[in-house]
């Protein structure tokens, strides 16, 4: 026995054994744990399988024992069911990911499920719900841009839209797109990189899956105090859309009672809510007065009402007359 070519593997299909044909609801009989090896070419008996078990166990895997039902099982894994649920469900909903992309992370995140976890999440899987991305070079992407951000260096690359017959089209004739990368956000199921450009002393943000011929600049990053001061949450509004204006501005809304919930989602613990009359909530809270911000306000419709400040209600009016206007209204 022990001169079988198989017989170093036995670790390893024990713990692929367990990992597959068993979770909390699902053991299996010490026979049926001989059977699976026998399957792969692997006489053993019941005491060494036991010893493995043991070495197993001190290797630190959850490997327990039911004796009620005299069945052995995978006890602690790396994922719980609910957690694989909610990782596949978030690739599934990631725009930035093409649909084979989408496919690959969900295979690898199916390896660390049971036989019946992996069959469940495949209820879960439809395609068809998402709008996906055609771009493959998104994971490169973001891999040469973290490098670029840990040497210090520039980030250079070509920028495309879509033309109206679906064609992309780079902007600025094709030529490079330099910039210092600052941080890379994920909002709204994109992946954002927010850089500072020097040319116009400002910070711009770019759609990763929008970047093509992504490379490291010769040219080190620009280190400045602006640069260097730059937080995030000072500088946009990810919550109203990265393409937002930055600045921010105080403003007071009112909104009926059960549109709360969706204030509380946009501006977080920075909203200062009261109880206004008749199930309205006063509103304090600061936001980028940009189309992103008066597209989410007219949402709610006539269930909120802009306040102020002057110049944001000015700016809602106008956002609001322009939209009348195609319309004839």
């Amino acid at each position: 026995m022990a001169n079988q070519p198989n017989q170093k593997l036995k670790l390893l299909y024990l713990m692929e054994i367990l990992m597959k044909k068993t979770d909390a609801s699902h053991g299996l009989t010490m026979n049926e744990i001989l059977g699976e090896l026998a399957a792969r070419g692997i006489d053993a008996e019941r005491k060494s399988v036991s010893r493995d078990f043991d070495v197993l166990r001190d290797y630190g895997f959850g490997v327990l024992f039911d004796s009620s039902v005299k069945r052995w099982r995978m006890g602690e894994r790396p994922f719980a069911p609910e957690e694989l649920v909610m990782l596949v469900d978030a690739v599934q909903s990631a725009g930035f990911l093409t649909e084979r992309m989408t496919l690959g992370l969900i295979a690898k995140l199916k390896r660390f499920a049971s036989e019946s976890q992996e069959a469940r999440l495949d209820q879960r899987l439809d395609m068809g719900e998402y709008v996906k991305m055609d771009n493959s070079e998104v994971f490169w992407n973001i891999d040469t841009i973290q490098e670029a951000m840990h040497e210090g260096k520039k980030v250079e690359f070509r920028y495309f839209r879509f033309a109206i017959d679906g064609r992309r089209v780079l902007n600025r004739d094709g030529r490079l797109y330099r910039a210092t990368p600052l941080r890379l956000v994920y909002a709204e199921g994109l992946y954002y990189l927010l850089t500072y450009n020097d040319r116009y002393d400002d910070m711009t943000p770019y759609r990763v899956d929008r970047m093509v011929d992504v490379g490291i600049s010769a040219e080190p990053a620009t280190r400045s105090k602006k640069v260097s001061s730059w937080k995030m949450a000072d500088d946009v509004r990810l919550s109203f859309g990265v393409y937002g204006d930055s600045s921010q501005e105080p403003i007071v809304m009112v909104a009926k009672e059960h549109y709360v919930s969706n204030v509380i989602d946009k501006f977080g613990d920075d909203a200062d809510l009261y109880l206004a009359e008749d199930g309205w909530a006063k509103v304090f809270a600061k936001a980028p007065l940009s189309p992103q911000f008066y597209g989410w306000l007219f949402q709610l419709g006539a269930d909120a009402k802009l306040l102020g400040s002057k110049k944001a209600v000015d700016e809602y009016r106008t956002y609001l007359r322009d939209i009348a206007a195609l319309y004839g209204i």
